[in-house]
C-alpha cells in the first residue's frame, strides 16, 4: 500500500564501490550535474567503454540521482521540433484543448492549471502549469490493460496541428530505444547482467507529458506556490527535455537546491521512486522543483518510464546486505503508481509518498 502525505559483467563493481552494503551510503554534495555519454549503450561498443559509462552513471545516481545525457541519437534540431509542437498545442484556444482533456487517471490528455476539476481547488494552492500527456503505442498483438494507460492517447485535431501526432509518435518510439539503453546501463552499474531489466519492461508503462509554464509574477505568488512544487518522481526514471528558459532545480545531498541549467542537445535523466525502491535507496530519487519567472512561457517534455504494470518491484540482491536489509515492502508498478497519479490529478500538485514527505520536512 502507498501512503500519501498531503553474465560476465556481474562482479564488475565489487572491487571499487561497496556503498550498496551501507545503510547510509556516502553521497557527494554536487554543485553541478554530471554529463554522461550514453552512446556506448546505443550501439555496439567495447566492454571497457560500457563499463566506464556505467561507473559514471552509478556515481551520479548515488550522489544525486540526476544527470545530463548525451550520445542519445537525437540532433538538437529534432529536439527543438518536439518542443515547437508542444508550444503549438498550448497555444490552441482552451475549448480546443478541452476536446482532449483528461477526465480521470486512466485517460491521458490535457489537464488545466488546478487539476482535472479546477473549481474544486479554487481555494487551494496549486501549481502554475498546464499539462498534456500521451503514451507509447500498443505493439502488434498487445491489448490495452485495465491497470495501464497505454494505447489510450488522445490527439489534437490534425487540421489544427497537422504534424503533432506523427512527431510525437516518432519521438516516443525513439525514446523507447533510449530507455532500453539506460536500463542496460543501470543494470551494469548495479553489478547485474546488462539484460537484467529487459524482461521487466516487455510492456512498459511510458508516458510523454508536456509541462507548460506561464510567466509568474513573484509578487502574486501564494506561500508554497510553484510552477511545479517540490516532489520526487513516481517513475523508475524520467527522461526530460527542457527549453532554454531554466527554472528547474534539484536538491543535493547537503540539502542545497542547485540549478539544472539547460544544455543544448542533452536530456536530463533522474531516478524515480521505483528505481530507488529497487536499489534499497542506494540510488537517490531526488526532490526537484521548478519556478518560471521569465517573460515568455516555459515548456518541457518529460518521458516517464515505468516497468510493466504487473512487475513486482523488490529489493535487488546487490543492494542489500547483513547491515542493510530491504527498506521497502514489495509492490507492483500499477498499485504503487495509481494512487499517486489520482491524488496529483485531483489536487493540481504532485502527490507525495510518505518516504518523500520525510525529506520534504527536512527542507
Amino acid at each position: 500500500m502507498v501512503e500519501i502525505i498531503h553474465g560476465d559483467q556481474v562482479g564488475a563493481y565489487a572491487a571499487f564501490d561497496n556503498r550498496a552494503q551501507s545503510r547510509d551510503p556516502r553521497r557527494v554534495a554536487v554543485a553541478d550535474l554530471p554529463i554522461i555519454d550514453l552512446s556506448p549503450f546505443m550501439r555496439e561498443s567495447a566492454q571497457a567503454d560500457r563499463t566506464q559509462t556505467a561507473r559514471q552513471l552509478r556515481a551520479a545516481c548515488i550522489d544525486i540521482g540526476f544527470f545530463y545525457v548525451t550520445g542519445h541519437g537525437f540532433s538538437s534540431g529534432e529536439l527543438d521540433a518536439v518542443l515547437l509542437q508542444g508550444r503549438s498545442f498550448f497555444a490552441l484556444p482552451l475549448a480546443e484543448k478541452m476536446k482532449v482533456a483528461s477526465r480521470n487517471v486512466d485517460m491521458p490528455g490535457f489537464v488545466r492549471t488546478g487539476g482535472i476539476d479546477p473549481e474544486k481547488n479554487r481555494d487551494k494552492v496549486v501549481d502554475l502549469k498546464e499539462r498534456f500527456s500521451v503514451t507509447r503505442e500498443l505493439v502488434p498483438g498487445e491489448q490495452a490493460r485495465a491497470d495501464s494507460r497505454i494505447g489510450r492517447s488522445q490527439w489534437p485535431s490534425r487540421e489544427r496541428l497537422p504534424a503533432f501526432e506523427i512527431t510525437m509518435k516518432g519521438y516516443v518510439a525513439r525514446l523507447q530505444r533510449v530507455s532500453v539503453a539506460l536500463n542496460r546501463a543501470f543494470a551494469l552499474s548495479l553489478d547485474l547482467p546488462e539484460d537484467y531489466f529487459d524482461a521487466l519492461y516487455k510492456r512498459p508503462d511510458m508516458t510523454l507529458t508536456f509541462n507548460f509554464y506561464p510567466p509568474v509574477d513573484p509578487a502574486r505568488l501564494k506561500t508554497t506556490q510553484w510552477s511545479f512544487s517540490p516532489h520526487a518522481d513516481y517513475t523508475a526514471f524520467t527522461v526530460l527535455l527542457q527549453d532554454t528558459s531554466g527554472g528547474l532545480q534539484a536538491r543535493n545531498s547537503a540539502g542545497q537546491w542547485i540549478d539544472v541549467t539547460p544544455k543544448e542537445g542533452t536530456f536530463v535523466v533522474n531516478v524515480g521512486n521505483l528505481l530507488a525502491r529497487w536499489t534499497n535507496d542506494l540510488y537517490a530519487s531526488t526532490l526537484h522543483r521548478a519556478l518560471h519567472l521569465g517573460n515568455d512561457p516555459r515548456i518541457s517534455a518529460a518521458f516517464f518510464v515505468y516497468p510493466d504494470a504487473a512487475t513486482v518491484v523488490r529489493c535487488i540482491e546487490t543492494c542489500r546486505g547483513p547491515n542493510n536489509p530491504p527498506r521497502h515492502e514489495d509492490v507492483t508498478t500499477a498499485e504503487y503508481v495509481r494512487v499517486l497519479r489520482e491524488d496529483a490529478q485531483r489536487t493540481g500538485r504532485p502527490a507525495v509518498a510518505a518516504d518523500t514527505a520525510q525529506r520534504l520536512k527536512a527542507m
